[in-house]
């Protein structure tokens, strides 16, 4: 179990360095974790994560608490990445309508299943 938990601390991490290399590309420390070693990680951790779910005692609460801690960290990241001045070469940016239609569509999700959790704990 404490293997998955390392795991999603690695995803978030690699995540984060990736969309902070796309708004700041001349970051000081791009060199010490480029990407074409980012990507190849994040896409091992996904396959890892895939490959031992069925491993996992994974229930619905805990998969909505990460759904939700999610789409809250990536919309503040965006928010304090684009506050700091940075720019997104790929257009990942909060005025951006596909990523707010994005976004709706996955909160809509999240309500749907909090609505779910909250009638079978009744």
């Amino acid at each position: 179990m404490y293997l998955f938990k390392i795991i999603d601390f690695l995803f978030v991490i690699a995540m984060s360095l990736l969309l902070v290399y796309d708004f700041f590309p001349n970051f000081p420390f791009a060199d010490a974790i480029p990407t074409n070693i980012l990507v190849p990680l994040i896409l091992v951790i996904m396959v890892l994560s895939l490959l031992f779910k069925r491993y996992r005692d994974t229930n619905k609460k805990a998969i909505f608490k990460w759904q939700l801690f999610w789409t809250i960290y990536i919309i503040l990241l965006l928010g304090i990445l684009t506050l700091l001045g940075g720019q997104s070469k790929a257009g990942i940016a909060l005025d951006n309508r596909v990523l707010w239609i994005v976004g709706l569509i996955s909160l809509s999700g999240l309500y749907a299943q909090w609505k779910k959790l909250s009638k079978s704990d009744e």
